[in-house]
């Protein structure tokens, strides 16, 4: 289910930056996949894990998904609300010493290894000085997600946190990169399954 993982975010990723261009792009509104209940009851364990426990489980009251199940994940963008005004706690962790991201460990990622460092930059300009790059961590604060299954939104463990969802409409609705958080340790590239399946 890894690499699904990996393509969903490198899709999230794509819409956003396509939707922050300053010339405007063509962005597909709606990406349809069509799996099994292995498929779906995976990546149900990927939305339902929670770091601090030591099992990869299912959201709770989920049983193996009866036959027409559908998932959906929606990007939403809300610039009018108020945003979340504390950090989450995993911003405050100690970054990992490795400058490249796929040397982190899964279950030390704080996003996918293809969620890229221009995300979270853009240009300034100061009066009297010339454009100049900066990064913030939060740039991608206007940007949420919210998973459905069965027409019934998923409470993600990650985004639990008081800084990692909606100010007005809770936990169900994540922030970016509180979604990033709940799946980094589960999004794999082809390679990185490779290696893992041999290891196993």
């Amino acid at each position: 289910i890894g690499q699904l993982v990996y393509e969903l975010a490198g899709n999230i990723v794509d819409a956003v930056q396509t939707d922050r261009a300053p010339i405007a792009a063509t962005q597909p509104q709606l990406g349809i996949y069509s799996g099994h209940d292995t498929t779906l009851a995976p990546l149900l364990a990927v939305f339902g894990h929670d770091a601090d426990k030591p099992t990869h489980d299912a959201p709770p009251n989920l049983e193996w998904p009866p036959y027409a199940s559908s998932m959906r994940i929606e990007l939403l963008n809300d610039t009018v609300s108020p945003h979340p005004t504390v950090q989450p706690s995993w911003e405050q962790d100690p970054a990992h010493p490795s400058a490249d991201p796929s040397k982190v460990p899964f279950d030390e990622r704080v996003r996918p290894t293809n969620v890229p460092k221009s995300l979270y930059q853009w240009t300034s300009r100061r009066q009297g000085s010339g454009p100049t790059e900066q990064v913030n961590p939060r740039a991608t604060r206007d940007y949420y997600v919210r998973v459905w299954y069965n027409d019934r939104a998923l409470l993600l463990p990650a985004c639990r946190d008081p800084g990692a969802h909606h100010s007005k409409h809770g936990p169900s609705v994540c922030t970016l990169d509180g979604f990033f958080k709940q799946i980094a340790r589960f999004a794999a590239t082809e390679k990185e399954t490779r290696v893992e399946c041999l290891a196993s």
